[in-house]
């Protein structure tokens, strides 16, 4: 008996926890390490970088397992990926974390050093990007 397959772009949301991870791992590395040594907005540029490569590295891996076949797909996944982070990032924060809104809200200020946005950007239009090198290498 074949097991139905699941579409490319179900597959990639329901590995969305994994992009959570590497979220909260990138936060606690940037707090166990360069976080002590380097001023507030300074690390939360490393830190943006260093999601946004981590990010990279799982779309590669997700592209290779599950390959999203339309520009439409990617930015689908990519729509939906966002969605999620930015309901997980606020639950988090206010629920787990008991930060403030005014904390929260303070990672969105690119004009202050925040970076966040760039990341949500990458989020949303990584799929896209990843899955159009693969088809256009």
């Amino acid at each position: 008996m074949r097991r139905m397959e699941r579409p490319a772009g179900t597959a990639w949301v329901v590995a969305w926890p994994g992009g959570a991870l590497i979220g909260i791992g990138n936060g606690i590395l940037r707090q166990l390490t360069y976080g002590k040594r380097l001023s507030e907005a300074a690390a939360h540029q490393v830190s943006g970088a260093t999601a946004v490569a981590g990010f990279g590295l799982y779309f590669m891996a997700l592209q290779r397992r599950w390959p999203l076949r339309t520009r439409s797909e990617a930015l689908q996944v990519g729509g939906a990926w966002l969605a999620l982070t930015v309901a997980f990032e606020f639950s988090f924060g206010r629920l787990v974390a008991r930060q403030s809104w005014e904390e929260l809200l303070r990672d969105y200020d690119l004009a202050h050093g925040g970076t966040w946005p760039l990341v949500l950007a990458w989020i949303a239009a990584g799929p896209a990007v990843i899955s159009a090198r693969q088809r256009n290498p």
